[in-house]
């Protein structure tokens, strides 16, 4: 596997939030993605540059991947999108941006159909010294632990404990992610084990004035920040759930029939999404809300704990 790092820099004018929208095709052509993801670009240690990291899966022999992209930035209510970018693997003009997550026996586990993966710094036990090379790999609940399953490898120098991109769930049932378990491997040789669980997290939104809403979420300590699209509950699957806002080419547009097709759910509406990390962590979030204003545009507000800060869950 591959990480493809992908720079924004800020500008004149440094906005609160950005992200990376990209969709990863296998043929190097645009058909069907492969996957999707959407992530917050975090600040770097260069002031006004933020970066983030899409994963690629190798590339099939004498075949390309291609990677679509674009960003999007929020600043005082406004968001702006750039213009959809293009990236091919492999390409010579990608080397120093790309990064080889050393795999063994075909790779991880994928995630469950329509899930995706999330960030989170590797859980480590009272005393592990979180540095040099570490294996980790998943595994469902009923599997027996195995160092086998540590299939990925990444190297974490002199530490601290780095920052890992894994499944959300490995199955679903009920619409309920189940949980399974994150194993690792760091150089004192022990295998470690952690329950992967999660929590349901919801918004309401009594006026009825929210077109799409955001679960901005991570550790407590802000080090692997992940952003959940929430979806209203009982809005119908299809071109206008809120997975789909990131990807359409005209936004404006796509949020107009979001309007009209969030009528027919009676107020107050409810919007979820779920987080996710290691069993008995805490979680922090807080909310981000797309409001249609009376003159037809949209206004990108927060929404935080009452008296400011955010929330926080415990898995």
């Amino acid at each position: 596997m591959f990480l493809l790092r992908r720079e924004y820099r800020d500008g004149a004018e440094r906005p609160e939030i950005v992200f990376l929208h990209a969709e990863v095709y296998m043929d190097g052509t645009e058909g069907a993605p492969a996957c999707r993801t959407t992530q917050v670009v975090v600040p770097t240690a260069e002031p006004g540059r933020r970066a983030a990291h899409v994963s690629i899966p190798e590339p099939p022999k004498g075949g390309r991947v291609l990677v679509r992209y674009r960003f999007s930035a929020v600043l005082d209510g406004r968001e702006w999108y750039s213009p959809a970018y293009r990236a091919e693997v492999p390409s010579g003009d990608l080397i120093s941006d790309l990064y080889r997550v050393p795999e063994e026996e075909g790779g991880n586990l994928a995630p469950a159909p329509g899930r995706g993966f999330f960030r989170l710094v590797l859980p480590t036990a009272e005393g592990e010294r979180p540095a040099g090379t570490i294996r980790f790999g998943f595994g469902a609940m009923r599997k027996k632990p195995s160092p086998a399953l540590c299939r990925a490898a990444v190297d974490a120098g002199n530490g601290p404990a780095p920052v890992i991109e894994i499944p959300e769930t490995l199955s679903v049932l009920k619409n309920r992610p189940m949980p399974y378990f994150l194993y690792h491997l760091s150089g004192d040789g022990e295998l470690r084990a952690d329950k992967i669980a999660c929590a349901r997290i919801t918004m309401t939104d009594p006026a009825g004035d929210v077109v799409s809403a955001r679960l901005v979420w991570g550790d407590p300590a802000w080090r692997a920040v992940n952003m959940s699209p929430m979806e209203a509950k009982g809005f119908p699957a299809g071109k206008l759930s809120a997975a789909e806002e990131f990807f359409s080419e005209d936004v404006e547009e796509f949020r107009s029939g979001r309007v009209e097709a969030l009528s027919s759910i009676p107020k107050p509406r409810v919007f979820e999404a779920f987080v996710y990390g290691a069993s008995g962590s805490r979680v922090e979030y807080c909310f981000q809300a797309v409001v249609r204003r009376a003159d037809g545009g949209s206004e990108v507000l927060w929404r935080n704990r009452e008296g400011g800060g955010n929330w926080s869950v415990v898995l």
